[in-house]
């Protein structure tokens, strides 16, 4: 269940202090505020003398890769997916506000009867995990992490700094995303003063492309529609551009931050099909509409301006239907008077 921070503060850490070996979680296809906030989080569990494990339920990214090694954890103890978890005490679920967000692995861990703590900044009807410190005004899982050490007296060293900063850095865009506040500068600026480089971060998430994902955003963006006068953008990948480039469909992540950058477009749509059946579906917005009451409708969820839905469906029908809740949700936008969130 969510509660306040000093109730979460006094759960987590009972759990933790009660625990041998944690295992650490996060959602398919994790990014750098999702590995950044596991790195962090390892690094502070190793301190306490904790064994550590990270699951994640799809490989951690080539381009997110160094997060690994600010963890202090050895590569071989980050583990995909597998059909059966390694032992553990404790499972800490972060930037996960659904159990489906997890896959296969989603279900395994909700059978586990270890205890389970979560933090996420992501808005979400029914909270998963035993307790959960949520922040849907938090820029990224790694500002909701950063209160909680500062909470309970944890030190922030230079690498956990450095993990931190990327996830924030990533979420926010490079501070242009709705969701930085001025709150999220701030801590930034802390997370500075404490070791991390803004540079060298900026230049591992940005300026770090491969060739083949370069050919896939071309493959995108060569295929973009608009909708409802120019103010939804939306395009697709289907399986054969992903094997044609050589990538995957967790390469398409930020493809649809380029839609945004249209004038005029209120909200961006990305369908991907995924190997092994069905279409991603990723939304953003302005804040106008709330794409997480569209990913609700549909299945998913997520935050404000940011939200996702896996439907087990063929690309044609699935862009049909998306698209039809997608116009009603700008309307019904329209209709409550164009309201503005942090989220970006």
């Amino acid at each position: 269940m969510a509660m306040s921070l000093i109730e979460f503060c006094e759960r987590a850490r009972a759990q933790i202090a009660a625990a041998e070996r944690v295992l650490l979680a996060s959602h398919i296809f994790p990014e750098a505020d999702s590995v950044g906030s596991e790195a962090a989080l390892a690094r502070h569990l190793l301190q306490l003398g904790k064994q550590v494990q990270v699951c994640n339920p799809t490989p951690v990214q080539e381009i997110y890769r160094f997060l690994i090694d600010l963890s202090g954890l050895p590569h071989e103890a980050w583990i995909e997916g597998p059909d059966q978890l390694p032992a553990h005490d404790l499972v800490i679920l972060l930037d996960v506000s659904h159990w489906d967000y997890m896959g296969a692995l989603g279900k395994i861990l909700a059978r586990s009867p270890a205890p389970k703590l979560l933090f996420d900044h992501h808005h979400n009807e029914e909270v998963i995990g035993d307790a959960a410190l949520i922040d849907p005004q938090a820029s990224a899982t790694g500002e909701v992490l950063y209160r909680y050490f500062l909470a309970t007296g944890a030190e922030i060293d230079t690498p956990m700094a450095a993990s931190l900063y990327a996830s924030i850095l990533f979420d926010t865009g490079g501070f242009r995303f709705r969701n930085t506040r001025d709150e999220t500068v701030l801590i930034a600026a802390e997370l500075i003063r404490r070791g991390a480089s803004h540079i060298e971060t900026a230049a591992r998430l940005f300026e770090n492309e491969s060739f083949p994902r370069v050919e896939l955003l071309t493959a995108a963006l060569s295929r973009v529609k608009s909708e409802a006068q120019g103010r939804i953008a939306w395009t697709y990948l289907t399986g054969d551009m992903f094997q044609r480039t050589g990538t995957t469909a967790v390469d398409a992540d930020g493809i649809i931050d380029h839609l945004m950058t249209v004038r005029g477009v209120d909200l961006a749509v990305l369908f991907r099909e995924l190997p092994g059946g069905g279409v991603k579906v990723t939304f953003r917005s302005k804040g106008t509409p709330d794409v997480s009451r569209l990913a609700e409708q549909l299945g998913g969820g997520g935050r404000l301006t940011a939200s996702g839905v896996t439907l087990q469906r063929p690309l044609k029908e699935t862009i049909s239907e998306v698209l039809g809740v997608a116009r009603s949700g700008l309307s019904a936008g329209d209709g409550a008077g164009g309201k503005e969130s942090d989220h970006g």
